[in-house]
């Protein structure tokens, strides 16, 4: 098979999804679709300017054909591998579940800061979300146990550290809680990154967390996180190929 078939299989595969995601009745083209579709779609708004790219190359082989079999572009390789790639992921968008399902460590406001210290050593995790009685309270970070400790030498050095609680340093958080959001195990990953990006052009707290449970809400179990780091590492087709 030709690149330039490879291409409009991909192609084509990647329009049935953004018709499928518009909802339109009426005819839309291509580029339509995808400024149309990305607007409310963060899959899609990852891969807008390849796509809109990609209308054009299309273009360029099956509107100019000279004369049948035969076309007057022929798309690199690697451009092909990647449009094959999107069309994959557009069609199966990885979701943040099973991708970042795990064990979450949670603690409690009561519990003693001594405890939390000895799973960051144990583990090396620097996230702990709060819940007292079922009820999230908040989201302990080793950046507000350093900020605790900035403003609390004196008194630590004073003090049994295990009758320090949670609740004592969780005041040193000046994100007041907006430092995570909640999000179903149905998002895909790219969900998650435009939480992460939508953060960093904003006046909010910087996102720390990512917490996934069934269906977003704050008060159901568990099921994974996800933190910047690993949303660098898991980002599909990151920086592209």
């Amino acid at each position: 098979m030709r690149l330039s078939e490879r291409f409009i299989m991909a192609y084509n595969r990647i329009d049935k999804q953004l018709q499928k995601r518009a909802g339109v009745e009426r005819y839309m083209g291509f580029s339509q679709l995808v400024r149309r579709v990305a607007r409310n779609d963060s899959m899609f708004a990852q891969f807008e300017d390849d796509l809109l790219e990609y209308a054009e190359l299309r273009n360029a082989i099956v509107h100019e054909l000279v004369e049948p079999e035969q076309v007057i572009a022929e798309p690199h390789e690697s451009v092909v591998e990647r449009i094959e790639q999107i069309a994959d992921i557009v069609e199966r968008p990885p979701l943040v579940i099973p991708k970042f399902q795990r064990e979450v460590y949670s603690v409690e406001s009561n519990d003693s800061i001594l405890d939390v210290m000895a799973l960051v050593r144990r583990y090396g995790y620097t996230q702990f979300p709060v819940y007292d009685d079922g009820e999230f309270v908040g989201l302990l970070t080793d950046r507000c146990i350093a900020r605790w400790l900035t403003f609390e030498l004196e008194k630590v050095m004073q003090s049994v550290i295990e009758d320090i609680s949670v609740a004592e340093v969780l005041i040193y958080d000046k994100s007041r809680g907006e430092n995570v959001c909640f999000l179903p195990q149905s998002a895909t990953i790219f969900d998650a990154y435009r939480e992460f990006e939508r953060r960093m052009i904003t006046d909010y707290p910087r996102l720390e967390a990512i917490l996934i449970t069934a269906t977003g809400r704050l008060d159901e179990t568990l099921l994974g996180i996800i933190t910047p780091w690993d949303m660098f590492r898991h980002m599909p087709l990151n920086g592209g190929i």
